[in-house]
């Protein structure tokens, strides 16, 4: 699967169904070559909007559900 194709995607919470972002970027390991986590941006608050800021988290690929054809669910986002 291509990355351009996984950043389409929406990034869910399981047992919330909380829809947490879009995935911005990857954190890959250097000896291995394999990606670790995605980096997610959050959706910006209504008074966010017009500051630069951008809120992200990280998220491990071990706490990957699933990749549907739409959306991706995730485990254990702690805010």
């Amino acid at each position: 699967m291509r990355f351009s194709t996984v950043q389409e995607k929406e990034i869910i919470e399981a047992t919330s169904g909380k829809f947490i972002g879009y995935i911005i970027d990857a954190e890959v390991c250097e000896e291995k070559g394999e990606i670790i986590a995605f980096i997610i941006s959050q959706p910006k608050k209504f008074y966010h909007l017009f500051q630069g800021e951008e809120n992200t988290i990280r998220i491990a690929i071990s706490h990957i559900l699933t990749v549907g054809k739409d959306v991706i669910l995730v485990k254990g986002i702690n805010e």
